[in-house]
């Protein structure tokens, strides 16, 4: 497999992980107020920085639902960085 390849699925990998994190992201916003779960995918996807967020809103807080939701989407970014550098290194290629 060429290296160009490797690199490319990595990238393609990170991508559809970040598009199913938007739609989660976004499900909590087009939501029915009955429907209180429908966070609970974006919480599952930011797993590690879910849990700095709950430290944040305990030890600060900051009780934002704007706050939470901007939080969770940069964490989003940052384990889709995180997958996409796991996988190029394991592949073999950076950039």
């Amino acid at each position: 497999m060429p290296i160009a390849v490797r690199s490319r699925f990595a990238f393609w990998i990170a991508g559809l992980y970040l598009a199913v994190g938007l739609a989660a992201w976004t499900l909590p916003l087009i939501a029915r107020p009955g429907q209180s779960l429908a966070g609970v995918y974006v919480v599952m996807l930011a797993f590690p920085w879910s849990t700095v967020l709950l430290w944040l809103v305990d030890g600060l807080g900051i009780d934002s639902v704007v706050f939470s939701s901007l939080f969770l989407l940069l964490g989003l970014f940052v384990n889709g960085a995180i997958l996409y550098y796991a996988i190029a290194w394991v592949t073999g290629k950076i950039w």
